[in-house]
C-alpha cells in the first residue's frame, strides 16, 4: 500500500473487500484468505507472492514487531495509513 501510494478506503474500493473486513486484516485481527488476498493483489496489481513474501519478511522484521507488540500493549488503535506511510518514509531512507 505504501509503494503505491493507496490508502484503506481506497485498496478496499478497488478490491472489493469490505473496508471493515480489510482494517481488521490490517490490524492483525483476522487471517486473509485466498479470495481476500488475491483480490488485494489484484488491486494492488502486483502477485500474490510478492504479498506473501512481503508478509513473511515484515513477520521477521524486528522493528515492526516492536511497533505492534508496544501498540497492542497500550491497547490503541492501530492507524494503518499512518504506519504504511511511516513504512514509506523509511524505505525511502535505507533506499537513498
Amino acid at each position: 500500500m505504501a509503494v503505491r501510494n493507496i490508502k484503506t478506503r481506497a485498496l478496499a474500493d478497488e478490491s472489493g473487500v469490505p473496508y471493515g473486513t480489510l482494517r481488521r486484516i490490517l490490524e492483525l485481527n483476522t487471517v486473509a484468505d485466498y479470495e481476500q488476498l488475491r483480490k488485494l493483489a489484484d488491486a494492488l496489481r502486483m502477485p500474490l507472492s510478492s504479498i506473501i513474501a512481503d508478509a513473511e519478511r515484515l513477520t521477521k522484521d524486528a522493528g515492526v514487531i516492536e511497533d505492534y507488540q508496544s501498540l497492542e500493549a497500550n491497547h490503541e488503535d492501530i492507524d494503518i495509513d499512518a504506519w504504511a506511510d511511516r513504512i514509506k518514509a523509511e524505505d525511502s531512507v535505507h533506499n537513498n
